[in-house]
This record gives C-alpha cells, sequence and structure tokens, in this order.
C-alpha cells in the first residue's frame, strides 16, 4: 500500500514500488515477483547443499595438511564433489551408488593455486588399498631437486591425512594422520610407507601437506603464509563393504567414546 506524505507518494502501487532516499530522491522499482520452486529445482538445490555438505566434512577433516588455502578453494573443492554425487545419485532408488573409485577425481587437487605442491615435491605419492589396510608411500627422493626448500628455510614437515567418512551409513570418526620431518641438509631421504587401518564403506580422501620452517636450536620459525601452503590430494577410494557398528558396552564403561558417530547433516 502506497503511502501520500505531503506531496511525495511512497509504497507499493500495482506492480511498482516508490521509495526515497535521505535526500528525497525518489526510486521507482519493478514489485519483486514470488517464486515458487519447481520439484525438479527443489532436487536439485537439495543436492547441491548436500555436495557442499559431504565437501565440507572432507576439508574439515584434511585440515591437518592444509594450512593455509587460496580465496577460492572451497568453491573449487565443493564443485568436483558435487559432480560425484550427482552422477552417482540413482534417481529411481533415491540412494547414492557409490563405488571404489568414484571420488577418483579429486587425486591432484591443488588446495593452494597459488604455491601448488607438485612445484615444490617432484615424486608422486602412491595410494594403495589392500583389504582393510591402506598404504600411502612416498618414493626416494633428493632433497633440492626433488624436494624444494624455499630460500629461508632449513625444516620440512610432511603431513599425510586422511579422512573416515561413510556417506552412505551417515557417519564419521576421527582423521588418520602421520608426520615427519625432513632437514635441508639431508642430501635424500628414503623411500617411506605409512599403514593406516580403515573401515569398510570408508570414504578416505588423503592428502599431503609441506609445512616449511626455519629452524635455530629448538625454535621454528614458520615460514608458510596464505601465499605459499604447498598440499593436495594423492588420492581418493571408498573401502568396499558395509560398516558394521560394534556393540556400544554398558554406560557403566566410563571413558568409553564410540568409533564412529552419527553425521546427520549427512543424510540426503
Amino acid at each position: 500500500m502506497a503511502i501520500l506524505n505531503g506531496d511525495e507518494l511512497s509504497g507499493l502501487i500495482g506492480p511498482i514500488v516508490i521509495r526515497r532516499r535521505k535526500d528525497g530522491t525518489a526510486i521507482v522499482q519493478s514489485r519483486a515477483k514470488s517464486y515458487t520452486q519447481s520439484p525438479k529445482s527443489k532436487k536439485n538445490t537439495k543436492m547441491f547443499g548436500y555436495g557442499s555438505t559431504v565437501a565440507c566434512h572432507i576439508r574439515v577433516q584434511l585440515s591437518g595438511s592444509i594450512l593455509f588455502y587460496d580465496p577460492q578453494m572451497i568453491n573449487r573443492f565443493n564443485n568436483p564433489v558435487r559432480e560425484v554425487l550427482k552422477h552417482c545419485f540413482n534417481k529411481k532408488e533415491k540412494l547414492f551408488t557409490l563405488e571404489r573409485d568414484s571420488f577418483k577425481r579429486l587425486a591432484d587437487f591443488e588446495f593452494n593455486t597459488k604455491s601448488p605442491l607438485v612445484n615444490f615435491l617432484w615424486v608422486k605419492p602412491e595410494m594403495v588399498l589392500e583389504d582393510n589396510t591402506l598404504k600411502v608411500t612416498i618414493p626416494e627422493f633428493k632433497n633440492g631437486s626433488q624436494l624444494i626448500f624455499p630460500s629461508g628455510t632449513n625444516t620440512c614437515e610432511v603431513t599425510i591425512t586422511i579422512t573416515q567418512i561413510n556417506i552412505s551409513q551417515a557417519l564419521t570418526s576421527h582423521e588418520l594422520t602421520n608426520s615427519f620431518e625432513i632437514n635441508a641438509n639431508q642430501e635424500s631421504y628414503p623411500a617411506r610407507e605409512i599403514v593406516f587401518d580403515v573401515a569398510n564403506g570408508s570414504l578416505c580422501v588423503a592428502a599431503i601437506g609441506l609445512t616449511y620452517y626455519k629452524r635455530t636450536d629448538d625454535i621454528r620459525v614458520l615460514y608458510n603464509s596464505k601465499l605459499f601452503s604447498p598440499a593436495n590430494v594423492i588420492g581418493a577410494l571408498i573401502v568396499p563393504g558395509v560398516y558394521i557398528q560394534p556393540p556400544i558396552p554398558p554406560t557403566s564403561n566410563k571413558g568409553y567414546s564410540k568409533e564412529w558417530v552419527d553425521a546427520y547433516k549427512l543424510r540426503f
């Protein structure tokens, strides 16, 4: 409804809206139209939001390897996760059909495009699943040519992090992590195999991050920043099988915590 104040009119008149600025200038706009989403649009919106939720769970669990990321990283990472889920969604059954390699397109994703990890670690870590054992192997490399130390640094901490997310059953567990330190005065570093136990049905996304320091005796000064923080995804897979939660001990058993917890936002 419009309001007449002296010779000034403001408010809603049919399909237009008149409003006034503080200086009295009148602004005429079209009336906002109501919009009703179609069932298809609603489904697409729900899938869009769900994909962002799954991507967020992955990023949070990989935070041990991701010290700083570029401003566009969240959207860049959301997009492939959404596409995977959209591709794996069975519209007839209204269920996700997730195979072992459904998320493999996440491999080599760079979390900071301003400092891609591939420019600082010139060997490719590999991830292999054997039953419920996930092995991450870092090949032998030479310092200076295959592991680059930025000027002013002499120590690098390498961190491997793996997610434990069960999308189908809407469960999460704590991430798995392993880190080790390399000094610039080492000529080379031997091949290293890191072994993790993983549960059936787990989405395991493995990430590697490099954190550089200038070490003086026992004091370390961090070199990484928003403009420099190499980290990327080694690989991603889903462990075949269905996870079966073990019986919960009596509540009198203090100190017990479930290995896996419900993640209600993962329910589609």
